[in-house]
């Protein structure tokens, strides 16, 4: 999500709104989550820094480690959003108060307020708990049945009137399970989608995320996807290069290319998309071209 609001916050035109998930069960935000019972930072800071004014400079002060005996290896983004919290005792104005240090452009909205505990059923009937548990299973080969959190959650209002408002949907990219479908479990965010008059647009990523998503094509993606969300999506952004010495190294991590079977579909949209040489990560800017290409067409 980082990557495409980067891109986005640029279009003098767009009102940018990012809902993030907020299971986040690992590294810093995972402790500070279980240390501090606050919901996880990690993915907040990503969004607020990727729409901050001088996004160079604040990631370079923000995501900096600090270093220290007592807690280490936490960011100095997820220390000051903890101290944030804190103080106004609301993590949506925590949230507000970081926005305005960081002359952010747009909003960023917890899906929930609650916390609660992403869990995935395997097809062999297996249940692993947390996000940390639910990648552990998919890089095991298993594959998932269904993905559901403990307890039931609501969703936050704002994300239901984020949703309720939006002209277009954007879902992805991000880690499939964990970080988009996630985003769909709480009550009420589905209801909104369905209902909504916006069009969806599904930003494919480049590879699936291990043994348990092997052999998924595009197509079996995208059912999940709709399957979630209670209805059909409008735009499939999928990407059409792939430089071959990278896919060398992510096989070795069991990551292959999202392709579609037969290519088609006439909602696919496809671009060059993969032009970074160091990792797979979308270009921000050709994204943000996508999407404000989409919006001139409705």
């Amino acid at each position: 999500m980082p990557t495409l609001l980067s891109g986005l916050k640029h279009n003098p035109l767009f009102n940018v709104t990012a809902i993030v998930n907020m299971f986040d069960s690992g590294g810093s935000s995972g402790e500070l989550r279980d240390r501090f019972g606050i919901l996880p930072p990690g993915d907040v800071l990503k969004c607020l820094l990727a729409l901050s004014k001088n996004e160079v400079y604040a990631k370079q002060i923000l995501l900096k480690r600090i270093k220290n005996f007592k807690y280490p290896g936490h960011t100095g983004g997820n220390a000051l959003l903890l101290g944030l919290q804190k103080i106004f005792g609301d993590y949506s104005m925590a949230i507000d108060a970081f926005s305005q240090i960081l002359s952010v452009h747009g909003k960023v909205i917890p899906v929930t307020q609650e916390k609660a505990m992403i869990c995935a059923e395997y097809t062999d009937e297996t249940i692993y708990k947390s996000e940390t548990g639910v990648d552990i299973g998919i890089h095991e080969g298993k594959r998932i049945k269904k993905i559901f959190l403990e307890p039931e959650i609501p969703a936050s209002p704002t994300a239901i009137e984020a949703i309720d408002s939006a002209d277009i949907i954007c879902i992805g990219p991000g880690s499939f399970y964990t970080s988009i479908l996630s985003n769909f479990l709480p009550i009420g965010i589905c209801a909104a989608i369905m209902k909504s008059k916006a069009r969806i647009v599904f930003i494919a990523n480049f590879l699936t995320e291990g043994k348990g998503m092997q052999n998924m094509y595009l197509e079996d993606i995208v059912k999940i996807v709709e399957e979630y969300i209670g209805r059909r999506l409008d735009y499939i952004i999928v990407n059409d290069i792939w430089p071959e010495e990278l896919l060398a190294k992510y096989t070795l991590e069991s990551k292959y290319p999202i392709v579609s079977r037969s290519g088609d579909d006439k909602r696919l949209v496809e671009a060059e998309l993969w032009q970074d040489k160091i990792i797979a990560r979308h270009d921000s800017s050709c994204l943000a071209d996508l999407i404000t290409g989409l919006m001139s067409g409705f």
